[in-house]
């Protein structure tokens, strides 16, 4: 079966590898999504609204999800990182400079992970999204780790070494593996919170041809779900 970018329209016989522990059929040679961002892409096309104006707030942009945030004539974009050079604003996602109910809509993916104090981001983001607005807040959730059973959220931050990062959470600059506990945090930050597991909607044909679900050991039922937040 021949694979198909819903990003970008590319199709080819496979997407090409990709990860620390390459990962087969996951990054799209023309538009470099992969797998999670694919998913994202179709998810949001479905759950944008575009009969009234909003406002949108893309913490740590992804190239794909910003082309297609922009696509809609009636979202006023925004996007923000840590580092400059790679956002529209440069913000503190614990502490940020936006008003109390600013946005409609907040999308933040894969950044969680990278911060210490999570829960001061969590009810920063719920500060800044208005009341009938919903943010999208996604992380990596792991089952099993180097054999490891993670039943709960596991963390560690006497663990400063970069090299100790990876062998203990995964990549270097992760403070924490997310158990399937992630929904309880962010309730207890005051979000109401509905997991859409929404690979498992789609027809098995589909998913496959846009590949989006990893094709590896440690791949999980998780990967394919959505976080809804609203307030």
């Amino acid at each position: 079966m021949k694979v198909e970018c819903p990003c970008c329209g590319w199709r080819g016989k496979n997407f090409l590898p990709n990860g620390v522990e390459l990962r087969p059929n996951a990054r799209c040679p023309k538009c470099d999504s992969l797998e999670r961002h694919r998913l994202y892409y179709l998810y949001l096309k479905q759950c944008i609204p575009t009969d009234k104006p909003l406002r949108v707030l893309h913490f740590a942009p992804e190239r794909i999800l910003t082309k297609l945030f922009l696509s809609y004539p009636n979202v006023g974009y925004s996007s923000a990182d840590i580092d400059p050079k790679k956002a529209m604003y440069k913000e503190d996602i614990t502490n940020t400079s936006f008003s109390d109910d600013s946005f409609d809509i907040i999308f933040c993916s894969h950044v969680l992970e990278h911060i210490e104090d999570d829960h001061k981001a969590m009810t920063e983001l719920r500060r800044i999204l208005k009341p009938n607005g919903f943010a999208i807040l996604i992380v990596p959730i792991k089952d099993e780790f180097n054999g490891r059973v993670i039943d709960k959220t596991y963390e560690d931050f006497t663990i400063k070494d970069p090299r100790q990062r990876e062998a203990v959470f995964g990549q270097r600059d992760h403070v924490r593996i997310y158990g399937r506990d992630y929904k309880d945090r962010l309730e207890k930050a005051g979000f109401t919170v509905r997991i859409d597991k929404f690979a498992q909607t789609l027809s098995p044909n589909l998913a496959g041809r846009y590949a989006l679900m990893p094709q590896h050991h440690t791949a999980s039922e998780t990967d394919g779900w959505i976080y809804y937040c609203t307030k």
